[in-house]
């Protein structure tokens, strides 16, 4: 049954649109007929849907920002009015934001403070920032988040929702962009960026993984922390706009794009948590050419697993081997019905086309849209964090040429593929792996007893190990059977080589220990003998099995 209390936003967001002469993307989606007032030209098309984002309210403005990360969805010319969508809105009076400090801080922020600024450093969508001098005489700043936001963004998800989903059932447009994964997919993000605790938990960890000598990020309260309030380190930095820039030497711009470039790759491939919004904004210049990150609400962590997955697409990709990137693309496939040669073809023609020509000339942005094209075409289901990470070098490119126009992205993968190589062959981390598996291998040695019973059993009785629907003469069947003992004795073989390879580095461990003369430890080590030579006569009799069929 469709969820009404959601929908009752949804007629007012449709009249909204209409209002604005945005019916064709509705009418496009499935979601209205009939004839409305059209705007003619594009640029007249992309105002007024900026328009309506807006009158809408933060959810939406927030929505547009996200689509215009997103050029393998929408148009280029849409995506460049989207990225004009304001991110600073008309603040709140302190008013409405003095009794939600309050009530973070027990009820009582003079405790804390001796003063807070009443008019905002900033004021965004969801929350905005105000100066503040701890008792201790720190200068802090709090980010505090509107009143009745949550609530007002989570209505606002579940009604985008229940239009993705009527979008799908109208529309074989809305279906070949999968709207509806695309709105969770904003959802995901957004509601991250709702809670401030999770962001201070976020810098928290940041903090503690940077190295960088050029990178400072700011210290948080994180025990003071909520989902509301966040109290950090004020940076009194400069911002990186023109005017800061041109009192900047070439070189100096040259070290502040390596710094982030080099910072960006660290976060990602050393520690698998990432700044997802690079944007001018969110850095400060500090003394001695040292860079500031600020706001942490849009933040990517990579399982090792993705980890792994990313640095082999990228080493596939700067040796130009569609097999291996190809490979590794599968592996994101859980339906195994992908025409492999095809996709091949189709990943080895887009490397063809931007990895022969000129590094300098490559537009990384573009290049992986196309990737995330290819991918939705073979209706791939691309990891919500490499979403992330698309958004994050997109937005990274953007701030590299405001630092450095004539400074190209090729320095990013000079920079970034030592790293990634280094990570690859990372001992440790190598040893850790071998570790796990190890274990695997040891607890699946020790179900093997209990499964060849159970095998042993049914043969037996007569019941097939393997059931197959399809008509087999005897001598097939023979042919099957000894298959599964030789398996069996395979398998039993490892296994009996692990126990024997464990117990004589544990005796060679323990001997000369004090341990080694404890009565309990002589005892575990004639029940783990026991054990090997159970496996060993059970293996004979295998054998003997096999031989005879």
């Amino acid at each position: 049954m469709v969820k009404l209390r959601p929908m009752l936003r949804g007629p007012e967001i449709i009249a909204i649109f209409i209002k604005h002469g945005c019916a064709s993307y509705l009418q496009r989606l499935g979601l209205v007929k009939g004839k409305y007032k059209k705007n003619d030209s594009e640029n007249t098309k992309s105002a007024a849907l900026i328009a309506a984002l807006e009158e809408l309210g933060p959810t939406f403005v927030k929505l547009g920002q996200f689509l215009s990360t997103r050029g393998d969805e929408l148009p280029a010319s849409l995506i460049n009015e989207l990225k004009k969508l304001q991110k600073s809105v008309t603040p709140l009076a302190f008013s409405a934001m003095k009794p939600i400090i309050d009530a973070n801080l027990g009820g009582h922020s003079e405790r804390y403070f001796s003063s807070i600024e009443e008019v905002p450093l900033g004021a965004a969508s969801i929350g905005q920032v105000h100066a503040a001098v701890l008792k201790s005489g720190e200068a802090v700043a709090l980010k505090v988040r509107r009143p009745n936001i949550e609530k007002q963004v989570k209505h606002d998800i579940e009604t985008l929702q229940e239009l993705a989903k009527l979008a799908e059932r109208n529309s074989h447009y809305a279906r070949e962009v999968q709207v509806v994964l695309l709105v969770r997919e904003f959802s995901r993000s957004l509601l991250t960026e709702l809670n401030f605790k999770q962001e201070a938990q976020a810098m928290r960890t940041m903090q503690d993984n940077n190295h960088h000598p050029k990178l400072y990020i700011p210290d948080v309260a994180i025990k003071l922390a909520t989902a509301d309030l966040l109290i950090q380190e004020r940076i009194m930095g400069e911002d990186l706009n023109k005017e800061t820039l041109s009192r900047l030497t070439e070189d100096e711009k040259e070290e502040l794009s390596t710094t982030i470039c080099e910072a960006l790759t660290m976060q990602l491939f050393e520690h698998g948590l990432f700044h997802a919004d690079p944007h001018p904004g969110n850095f400060k210049l500090l003394e001695n050419n040292v860079l500031a990150m600020l706001d942490f609400g849009n933040v990517g962590q990579l399982s090792e697993s993705l980890n792994e997955l990313l640095i082999d697409l990228i080493i596939a990709a700067s040796n130009r081997d569609a097999t291996s990137f190809t490979v590794a693309m599968l592996r994101l496939d859980t339906t195994n019905k992908i025409n492999r040669r095809a996709f091949e073809k189709d990943i080895d023609r887009m490397m063809a086309r931007y990895l022969q020509s000129d590094m300098s000339n490559i537009n990384y942005g573009q290049l992986i849209q196309d990737i995330l094209l290819i991918a939705r075409s073979y209706t791939i289901e691309i990891p919500f964090e490499f979403l992330q990470i698309g958004q994050a070098i997109l937005k990274l490119q953007d701030t590299l040429l405001i630092l450095t126009p004539n400074l190209s992205m090729s320095v990013i993968l000079r920079k970034t593929l030592p790293i990634v190589v280094k990570e690859q062959l990372n001992v440790t981390k190598m040893g850790n792996k071998v570790k796990s598996n190890a274990h695997l291998l040891y607890q699946a040695a020790r179900q093997l007893p209990v499964t060849i019973n159970e095998v042993l059993h049914q043969l037996k009785d007569g019941k097939p190990v393997v059931k197959m629907e399809m008509n087999m003469d005897d001598k097939l069947l023979q042919r099957i059977e000894k298959l599964t003992y030789m398996l069996i004795f395979g398998v039993g073989l490892l296994a009996f080589s692990i126990l024997t390879a464990g117990l004589f580095v544990g005796f060679s461990s323990a001997s000369g220990s004090a341990a080694f003369n404890n009565l309990t430890f002589r005892i575990m080590a004639i029940t783990a003998l026991t054990i090997v030579l159970f496996f060993m006569l059970l293996l004979v009799w295998l054998i003997r099995r096999i031989r005879k069929k």
